[in-house]
């Protein structure tokens, strides 16, 4: 798994030493009340190039970009050239007062050259994992009432087809950045399907009579937690994809869907209706157990996403006539959940970006639901689509 992030409020707005410290595995513990502030010094080269290396800056939501009047005052100043030789060449120069580094990507299309710079200068000030050339997975309808999964980054670019079903193909699950799982209704059957991106190919792995839905691959890719319903109930599961060995955590007359696993695949957290309204609970991952539930208020609670970066969980939640999203930190017992989307519309499924500070979700506001990007720190959002008609996003870990 890749570096967890730690940084201070008093790291981020005094200085930028702390965030050059070397450690590889670290945790966020703390939110800021602002970005240290970033300036592109001088640009040469392809001005399109440019312009997308600054959208990507002030989209990756770590700094606030300053003017170019006054990009000499800012914390962090980016000097860059972009060369259209044999593809595009793209050289950065980052100075902080506490550190200098140069990045040097390459590629064929100058989006990506672009994405992947923004993600080496923030992993060297932030240690943040992969964020901008992680791509978000959707579910898009098509004719008929069919479903697809798509995928395309943070501003939207890159969309791919990712099923070809012609059926219902819905809630797709990350386990890692080359596997998910997701749900296929077609030929009047449920089942789990796993993609294997490196292998481009995909197989069920779950298509016993009834309900098999709601499933999560584990960050090894060795374990998918679903929804089944045997014996006339739907409780929830473990499957073994090695073995095919099915291991069943709950047993009651109540619904237990949406399982997602704990950063160290110990816990699943999951919804349940065992108190008449959808509420988050834990359970133990192997052998299950009493289930806990979470002290979240007496409100419906549902869609909950654990990041493996920051320890926290997400979830929508509703208030009054609608959803919000809330984000409660797993690690502290006394933490009480605090609201992070405060525009109006319904906010609703939300997923873990890789930095476990941003998280991807869907806003329906009139007629259209759309995709958004929502700083959890300063609560802040930016849309990615526009007018869309989309659900269900899920963001490829960085690992």
């Amino acid at each position: 798994m890749l570096s967890k992030l730690q940084i201070t409020v008093a790291a981020l707005l005094m200085s930028l030493a702390l965030l050059a410290q070397t450690e590889q595995r670290t945790e966020v513990i703390k939110t800021v009340t602002d970005n240290p502030t970033a300036g592109v010094v001088s640009y040469e080269g392809n001005p399109a190039v440019g312009a997308k290396l600054k959208e990507m800056l002030i989209r990756s939501g770590w700094v606030r970009l300053l003017p170019d009047a006054q990009a000499n005052q800012a914390m962090i100043k980016i000097r860059a050239k972009s060369y259209d030789v044999g593809g595009i060449h793209l050289q950065t120069q980052v100075d902080t007062s506490e550190k200098s580094f140069s990045t040097s990507q390459r590629g064929e299309q100058s989006s990506l050259v672009v994405f992947e710079t923004v993600d080496e200068i923030l992993r060297q000030l932030f240690k943040v994992p992969s964020f901008c050339t992680r791509k978000i997975a959707f579910v898009m309808p098509g004719r008929n009432n069919l479903k697809e999964i798509y995928s395309c980054y943070l501003d939207g670019s890159g969309q791919e087809r990712i099923t070809h079903n012609n059926a219902i193909s819905t809630e797709p699950s990350w386990g890692h950045s080359r596997g998910l799982v997701y749900t296929l209704a077609k030929d009047n059957a449920l089942s789990v399907v796993l993609v294997d991106l490196n292998r481009q190919r995909q197989r069920v792995v779950s298509r016993a009579r009834g309900l098999n839905a709601s499933a999560a691959l584990s960050a090894d890719g060795r374990r998918v937690a679903l929804s089944m319903s045997r014996d006339n109930s739907v409780d929830l599961y473990v499957l073994d994809l090695a073995t095919n060995e099915l291991q069943r955590l709950s047993k009651d007359s109540h619904v237990e869907s949406s399982p997602v696993w704990s950063p160290d695949g110990t816990q699943i957290c999951y919804v349940s209706d065992r108190l008449g309204i959808p509420q988050l609970y834990t359970i133990d991952a192997k052998e299950g157990s009493t289930p806990k539930r979470l002290r979240l208020g007496g409100g419906e609670a549902v869609s909950p996403d654990w990041s493996p970066v920051s320890n926290r969980l997400c979830y929508a939640t509703r208030q009054g006539s609608q959803y919000v999203i809330s984000v409660l930190d797993m690690k502290d017992p006394n933490a009480r959940p605090e609201v992070v989307t405060l525009a109006a519309g319904d906010w609703e499924a939300p997923s873990w970006g890789p930095d476990g500070r941003h998280l991807v979700c869907t806003r329906r506001s009139g007629r259209s639901r759309d995709l958004y990007l929502v700083d959890t720190w300063l609560k802040t959002f930016t849309a990615i689509s526009e007018g869309a008609n989309v659900s269900l996003p899920a963001w490829t870990p960085g690992f």
